[in-house]
């Protein structure tokens, strides 16, 4: 018995006659056929969408007291593959409303997507415009591209005011700084202040972003208030850049958490009083210590970093006043001291949203660097979607340190 040709035979087979005709000679007239099958494509589902609106089709006889209408007037749709043209079937009634094509639709789904993509890795609006008109032959300007990304503003407010699980394990606050311009022409560097939390499931997000114009203590108060009030009942761990007053302005909220001394900052630091030629050796000889398996280990390793860099006396004195803040570290359990000072966490969202702020100049008002933040915030969640490394191994310890104040927490969504 002969089988039956599908749909995608039938495709093929032609494609294959225009090769052998010479039609077809190249990958570029490959793509124009495939293109050229969109058009009629579209047009015939629409014209199925009416049939099944009016429950019998084009050569059946009329089972309902509606009836088609003729068309509506031929229009554009830019879509991914170019420009298609297409007429939007009527009924009596005028009650048929197509979601293939939408009334009034001109561009099918994707370019706002694309848009707001592009946007979202710092891309200017003149490249967007330039982008999606070469690769995809479409004209879309600045003002329509504008209009799709303030769309976005709602969503930001959304994501600002959402509500938040009752318990993170472990936190990292830091703040980054932007030009944003004020009331008068000129612009000034303010503080943008992000939390990254893991919550009970070891699962990474970012708990929020807010703007002030310096960083505070008095403001992270108000930040720490604001999570509060948002649903935010408890946090194991919190890991900061050490700002006078911070640890106070934690317990004032969230008297429990244990303040951690951010690692990635500490390194920062001494690689800032660090000769160039010898920044990196002594990065390096830094990370042996604040990775030792123990403390008495990490003291015998300062020891030899003091022989070693004995002639950079500032140097020395500095990891001296550090090992303070990894005193604490290493009396905890591996897997969690390594979750605690990681840059991972940190510098892996930092560097992705300086990404789309550096080089920008000012930004004309706090509402779009919240914009272009959240944005690329939603990009990088969309990867998050399995649980922290060791996260297993990691939860046996919080509960053995913490008991039911986490353990109460885990099977909640």
């Amino acid at each position: 018995m002969k089988k039956e040709k599908t749909l995608n035979d039938m495709i093929i087979e032609e494609a294959v006659n225009k090769f052998k005709n010479g039609e077809i000679k190249n990958s570029l007239d490959v793509e124009n056929f495939i293109d050229s099958l969109l058009e009629p494509l579209m047009q015939k589902l629409l014209d199925t969408e009416l049939d099944n609106h009016l429950e019998y089709s084009k050569y059946e006889r009329n089972k309902s007291d509606n009836s088609r209408n003729g068309y509506c007037k031929s229009k554009q749709v830019e879509t991914k593959y170019g420009s298609i043209e297409v007429k939007t079937p009527r009924d009596r009634k005028g009650s048929f409303k197509p979601a293939i094509i939408e009334k009034g639709q001109t561009k099918l789904t994707g370019f706002e997507d694309k848009c707001i993509s592009l946007y979202a890795k710092g891309v200017s609006l003149r490249d967007i415009e330039k982008i999606l008109k070469d690769l995809y032959g479409v004209n879309i300007g600045k003002d329509e591209i504008t209009r799709l990304i303030s769309a976005v503003n709602e969503e930001v407010e959304k994501f600002r005011n959402r509500k938040l699980k009752p318990l993170y394990i472990f936190t990292y606050a830091d703040c980054l700084y932007i030009p944003i311009k004020g009331d008068n022409i000129n612009s000034q560097k303010k503080a943008i202040y992000v939390i990254i939390g893991v919550d009970a499931q070891g699962y990474k997000d970012i708990l929020g972003m807010w703007i002030d114009k310096n960083e505070s203590a008095s403001f992270w108060t108000n930040v720490f208030e604001d999570l509060k009030s948002r649903g935010v009942e408890d946090i194991l761990y919190m890991s900061s850049d050490g700002i006078a007053g911070f640890k106070g302005s934690l317990e004032l909220v969230f008297p429990k958490t244990q303040s951690q001394r951010c690692v990635v900052h500490l390194t920062r630091n001494i690689y800032s009083i660090c000769p160039k030629k010898q920044a990196n050796k002594v990065i390096q000889f830094w990370k042996k210590i604040y990775t030792s398996s123990d403390k008495e280990k990490a003291y015998l390793i300062l020891e030899d970093f003091k022989k070693e860099f004995s002639s950079l006396n500032s140097v020395v004195k500095k990891v001296e006043n550090f090992m303070q803040y990894l005193d604490p570290l290493f009396e905890l359990p591996t897997e969690i001291r390594k979750a605690i000072y990681t840059s991972n966490a940190v510098e892996s969202v930092n560097s992705a949203l300086r990404k789309v702020t550096r080089g920008k100049g000012a930004f004309p008002n706090e509402e779009s660097v919240y914009k272009i933040l959240f944005l690329r915030i939603k990009e990088l969640k969309e990867k998050w979607y399995k649980p922290i490394m060791n996260f297993k191994t990691i939860q046996l310890q919080l509960i053995e340190l913490f008991g039911d104040r986490y353990e109460k927490h885990i099977n909640l969504d």
